[in-house]
């Protein structure tokens, strides 16, 4: 048969992507803010204290694992006052403190280091403070920096993916579509190696970061991502080795068991599980899963053309029956996928894409690359096997979906070494209108992380608020009645060479700083921002409330009813309760086959109906 020239072309295209794709954006040494980023400390950044601190307190956005997590502090002559210190608060896993402080007078400079709980990830950083009115003036600013990643390790994140994903797609592909009985011995040894390859390459990745920590047996054992990477490569191997020994009648449950289990704990030490909340872990093992269907099945579907006795004992089957089979669960998996990616990537970034940041770039590519999959996966389901021929070669086809399938999983495990964000997002306070309903233009504040402890409050305006001379922070204890008077300074620039504020940040914006404020669980607060001129009088003021819970701030929050979250839960919502309909029913989706129509749109239904209403309710109790 020959290959049409688009399709060879194709082909080609997406062979240069699949070995450049380490190369790309956030997959090799670029270096990008640490996952465990800091967020506030106490002393802040840049900050003259009349006297010693008592203690170091040192904030950040991920949960800290004791090994490597620690801080030096040097003196500006560069003699260390104390090297390799630091405990985890136990009441706060976000906290590095050293307490017992009684430092002379001078600079000091802070050079922290950590090892995320959340993603295994090391990072490191430093900051200044002084002590003593004759210091000086000291820069606001932080420097961090996050341990570079080689294209070696995202290979090896890559091939785990293609193990777990193949596992458990190939083998719903062989429940659902082929339907001839026992899995093929061949195909139960193809997928065994998948799986030895998978617990091979965590095992190898999770060996590098244990290096990099320090120690590869208290990073396996005692760390919790490293627990997790050792549980996955069990998982994985053990799922193998039962491939092998298992009748042949049950391997396929055996398959789908591994995979998926070694997806949840893939979830469970990814990005998502910084997130406070449980549910968006749940997303996307949903994700994940639903691509390992698509992309086991176009994988499967492949194997027919070049191997059919791979997954078949009988006759090679018909692509006119197998095709409507496959294009359900398809349909089925890609809608799944494409709204939990919504919602995760919202939930990450707080936006869906943007070229700003790293990650949003490296999303962007793979995000173009699964757009294209999924063109090619809507060609093949539209010839629905009859090999249209004014549609082009089905096996061709197929063959540039697999690879473009494969760059997209490569940019997955680039992702997979990448912040979301960064800068830590803060939790928006809403404003509260005067008397005349009116509120100050330009102006909004944030508290960072938005927990119970030290904080950074920040505010920030519009550029164009020429005139003013600073910002003062007034926070009103509600609670007890106290008072406290905050100076904000600004972040990253020069106060004097901004031209009466003309200047700013590139989106028109300037920051302003309050570091090492601290917020007790149980408090309610009246902040007032007061503007004032360059004479210290003041022009305005706007009026902030909020309250603090046990965990976070549980009042006050800027929300939204209307988000890409919400449309998501409507859609999963409304498109779950279609589809469990329609499945109970006995109805059967355009150019499918009925009985795979039932099975993918009860599977799928009810997935659809859990996910959108447990991201419903949640979105209505933080409203």
């Amino acid at each position: 048969m020959r290959v049409p020239r688009m399709a060879r072309l194709a082909s080609v295209l997406a062979l240069i992507a699949l070995l450049v794709a380490p190369a790309l954006p956030g997959a090799t040494g670029t270096r990008v803010l640490a996952h465990a980023q800091l967020v506030a400390s106490s002393p802040g950044a840049g900050v003259t204290l009349d006297e010693s601190p008592t203690e170091l307190r040192l904030i950040f956005s991920e949960q800290l694992e004791v090994q490597v997590t620690s801080l030096d502090l040097r003196s500006l002559d560069g003699e260390t006052a104390l090297e390799r210190v630091g405990e985890i608060d136990p009441e706060d896993a976000f906290a590095l403190v050293v307490g017992d402080l009684d430092l002379p007078e001078g600079v000091y400079s802070v050079t922290w280091r950590t090892l995320s709980a959340v993603d295994g990830h090391t990072a490191e950083g430093v900051f200044s403070f002084g002590i003593g009115a004759g210091t000086g003036a000291l820069p606001a600013s932080t420097d961090m920096t996050h341990t570079e990643t080689d294209a070696p390790g995202v290979i090896g994140r890559w091939l785990t993916y293609i193990g777990l994903l193949a596992a458990l797609g190939v083998a719903v592909f062989h429940r659902v579509v082929i339907r001839n009985g026992p899995m093929p011995h061949a195909l139960r040894r193809l997928l065994a190696l998948g799986l030895f390859v998978s617990a091979g390459a965590t095992l190898i990745v999770a060996v590098f970061a244990a290096l990099e920590a320090g120690s590869v047996v208290d990073y396996l054992i005692g760390t919790r991502n490293g627990g997790l990477q050792l549980a996955r490569s069990v998982v994985a191997a053990l799922g193998g080795v039962a491939l092998l020994l298992v009748s042949a009648r049950i391997a396929s449950g055996v398959a789908a068991a591994a995979g998926l289990a070694g997806i949840v704990l893939l979830v469970a030490s990814g990005h998502t599980a910084a997130l406070p909340d449980p549910l968006p872990l749940f997303v996307a093992i949903v994700h994940v899963a639903g691509a390992a269907v698509w992309i086991g099945g176009i994988g499967a579907l492949l194997a027919l053309f070049v191997r059919p006795s791979l997954l078949t004992t009988g006759d090679q089957p018909q692509m006119s029956a197998i095709v409507p089979r496959l294009s359900a669960l398809a349909l089925v998996s890609v809608g799944l996928v494409g709204l939990t990616g919504v919602y995760t990537a919202w939930t990450q970034t707080g936006t869906l894409l943007t070229v700003e940041t790293e990650y949003g770039r490296t999303l962007i590519i793979k995000s173009a690359f699964a757009i294209g999959a999924m063109a090619l996966g809507g060609m093949n389901y539209f010839d629905g096997g009859r090999m249209l021929g004014w549609l082009g070669s089905l096996r061709s086809r197929v063959k540039v979906e697999v690879m473009t399938v494969a760059v997209v999983l490569l940019l997955t495990a680039a992702l997979a070494t990448t912040p979301p964000v960064d800068d830590v997002a803060g939790v928006a306070v809403g404003p509260i209108p005067d008397a005349f309903g009116e509120i100050a233009p330009g102006l909004s504040m944030e508290i960072v992380p938005g927990r119970p402890g030290v904080n950074r409050i920040v505010v920030t305006t519009i550029a164009e608020m020429s005139g003013i001379g600073g910002l003062e922070l007034g926070l009103d204890n509600v609670v007890d009645g106290t008072t406290n008077l905050v100076s904000l300074s600004l972040e990253d620039m020069d106060h004097d060479s901004m031209g009466g504020m003309g200047a700013g940040a590139e989106d028109g914006t300037i920051d302003w700083t309050a570091d090492a404020v601290v917020l007790p669980a149980s408090s309610q607060w009246d902040t007032s921002v007061r503007i004032m001129s360059s004479s210290g009088e003041e022009v305005s003021r706007q009026r902030f409330a909020f309250a603090l819970g046990e965990e976070r701030i549980v009042v006050g929050t800027v929300t939204t009813l209307f988000d890409p979250v919400t449309g998501v839960a409507g859609v999963l919502l409304l498109g779950g309760a279609l589809g469990l309909g329609l499945g109970l029913g006995g109805a059967r989706l355009p150019r499918c086959e009925a009985v795979a129509s039932r099975v993918a749109l009860l599977a799928g239904g009810a997935t659809g109906v859990l996910l959108g209403g447990a991201i419903g309710v949640e979105k209505l109790f933080t409203l």
